[in-house]
């Protein structure tokens, strides 16, 4: 069974702070990755993207209330996995398409 390196050390803390874990599914980690992007130009790792499901979905639930105060951690960048691919060519003889800019962001 798959165990992190200091998982007695998480574990611990998050009991001395009476703090929890929740799990998210991997669409939501998807969606949070793509969200932070767009919105504040940050490419989260997965585990990094994680953090912000997990808070999306307990403000949502209430376990989190909008007024505490919450710790995310990025661990990496999320250049070491590899993309989704997004591309679409430009073909630079046309106008610009400003409706596909507002559609992707």
């Amino acid at each position: 069974m798959p165990a992190a390196v200091g998982d007695f050390l998480i574990l611990d803390a998050v009991r001395e702070s009476h703090g929890f874990a929740v799990a998210v599914t991997e669409d939501a980690i998807a969606s949070a990755q793509q969200e932070c992007a767009v919105t504040e130009g940050l490419l989260l790792c997965p585990e990094g993207a994680a953090t912000l499901a997990a808070l999306k979905q307990e403000l949502a639930s209430g376990r989190i209330r909008p007024d505490e105060q919450v710790v995310m951690f990025n661990c990496a960048t999320g250049l070491k996995y590899p993309m989704p691919s997004r591309h679409h060519r430009i073909d630079l003889s046309q106008p610009v398409d400003y409706g596909f800019i507002k559609s992707v962001v």
